[in-house]
């Protein structure tokens, strides 16, 4: 079995810095920034689509750029690993990521926290013509590790991980501890509420 993992969210817990970046972002540009609800629901979408959801007036790459500088600068001091993560990721299971960042910004947090030879394959949502929701990145990461559908599950905090992962035609199981609600993500999947919950459901 690949358990594909999401990472902020999921693996990561980056609130902190998404939420201090769009802030600085925003500010740069002399605009008001969005409420932090709105923000956090788009987490996991492409990031010119989020910009141009938060705001449809203003010019989304002009928002990206300065959003993506600010990131940068500010997730060093904010994003770690969710409690249990590092432990779950110490097991001997096949593992992959799935993540909306570019692959650039997932190149970086990988291998940051230490984990860049942990993972198979780590695609971003820049890697493949159609992002979350769309099935792409799983169709990408089972070409890449020869691994079928019946073979694979999604693991994600968004209805977004989860839509894709039934657009693909695999098993997904859904965190509670990230963007979205357990109850949103149960029209989806299956969720837990902790890492030891999902290790348990994983039988790893």
């Amino acid at each position: 079995m690949l358990v594909v993992f999401d990472l902020d969210g999921t693996v990561v817990d980056s609130t902190r810095a998404l939420l201090a970046a769009h802030k600085t972002a925003w500010a740069s540009l002399n605009l008001p920034c969005p409420p932090k609800e709105t923000i956090l629901d788009l987490i996991g979408l492409p990031l010119l689509h989020t910009m141009r959801t938060l705001d449809p007036h203003q010019d989304p790459e002009a928002l990206a750029e300065a959003y993506s500088l600010a990131y940068v600068k500010i997730a060093p001091r904010y994003e770690r690993l969710f409690d249990g993560m590092s432990e779950l990721l110490a097991r001997p299971f096949r593992a992959a990521v799935a993540t909306g960042k570019s692959q650039r910004g997932a190149d970086r947090v990988v291998n940051q926290l230490g984990l860049g030879d942990r993972f198979e394959v780590v695609l971003g949502g820049d890697s493949v013509p159609r992002p979350k929701p769309n099935p792409d990145l799983l169709h990408a990461i089972m070409r890449e590790t020869d691994t079928g559908p019946e073979d694979l599950v999604m693991i994600g905090d968004t209805t977004y991980d989860l839509e894709m992962a039934h657009a693909a035609g695999v098993k997904a199981i859904g965190v509670s501890w990230g963007h979205h609600s357990a109850e949103r993500l149960q029209t989806w999947a299956p969720v837990v509420d902790s890492v030891e919950e999902l290790q348990s459901s994983l039988g790893v």
